[in-house]
């Protein structure tokens, strides 16, 4: 019976002490004053979370040439990042090349992530601006994780402390189910 005991306590105990590293990434959109007429200007601040970054990786956001138009004004949280606009939304062009995309580089290990990163657009959609895909890299340019902005003050639940949990909760059921089944 002890040895019952320790196995589920391994299998339901284990899973909620194992976290996979998610990063996050936040936005908050600011309607700005429109300097062109028939643009509508806007500027989007990452907040990027949960995840540590070491030299030489990255991440990037897309913009949809259908939605986005002239990014511009890319800023960082400090010196230990460097973030460039590297490819402007071009409407015409076949995926992925029709997408505008924002990189923000890693020039240390651990860089700060305590401030936000900006970019500046005309917004070519109706009503306030809403989420954009991203990508994590490794430093080797392999991509590590990828996702969608979240809009500021949404919590996402955190899908990697659920699947192990599952899992656990699975496996003690199964074991349970064969050790009652020898039993009988």
């Amino acid at each position: 019976m002890n040895h019952f005991i320790a196995k589920a306590f391994l299998v339901l105990i284990l899973p909620l002490t194992c976290t996979l590293q998610a990063g996050t990434v936040q936005y908050l959109a600011t309607d700005l004053a429109d300097t062109s007429p028939g643009q509508d200007l806007w500027r989007y601040d990452y907040a990027v979370s949960g995840r540590t970054f070491l030299q030489s990786e990255f991440f990037d956001i897309f913009f949809s040439s259908t939605l986005y138009a002239t990014l511009t004004s890319p800023t960082g949280p400090g010196a230990d990042w460097d973030v460039a606009i590297l490819q402007q939304p071009t409407p015409g062009n076949l995926p992925p090349f029709d997408r505008g995309m924002f990189d923000a580089f890693a020039l240390t290990n651990n860089p700060s992530l305590s401030g936000v990163f900006s970019v500046d657009f005309v917004y070519l959609g109706a009503g306030t601006p809403g989420s954009q895909p991203f990508v994590i890299f490794d430093a080797s340019a392999n991509i590590v994780e990828s996702g969608v902005t979240s809009m500021a003050g949404t919590t996402v639940p955190e899908p990697s402390m659920y699947i192990p949990f599952v899992f656990g909760l699975s496996a003690w059921a199964i074991y349970v189910r064969r050790k009652s089944a020898v039993r009988t």
